[in-house]
């Protein structure tokens, strides 16, 4: 791990039918929401699906000197959840997020 960085992971649940509208959005993230996620210290976000369950495992890598969980939330952050909501499973106006928890990591810089 890069130092003055943590990790975080999570899952969200896509829903039936939307993986393409799902890819085309995010092919055209917002400038706006670009900026926001880049102010909140993020160094590296990637989503992935397993496509049979719909599951998409996120991997962000931000600095520990800033927070994604601000609050209240920044009014793009809102927007863009709206905008996600017919794609993704939801918990109120919020995508139904569940942390992963590392079960392993091989870092090149680690001494055996």
């Amino acid at each position: 791990m890069i130092p003055g960085t943590e990790t975080t992971t999570f899952a969200i649940r896509l829903r039936e039918g939307c993986e393409a509208e799902y890819a085309r959005r995010h092919d055209a993230l917002w400038p706006e929401m670009r900026a926001v996620l880049l102010a909140s210290g993020i160094l590296h976000y990637e989503i992935h699906l397993e496509p049979e369950s719909r599951l998409l495992f996120g991997h962000i890598v931000r600095r520990t000197d800033h927070t994604m969980t601000a609050s209240p939330p920044d009014p793009v952050i809102l927007r863009w959840r709206a905008f996600m909501a017919d794609v993704l499973e939801m918990e109120g106006d919020a995508p139904s997020r569940v942390p992963l928890r590392r079960m392993f990591c091989l870092d090149a810089d680690d001494q055996a």
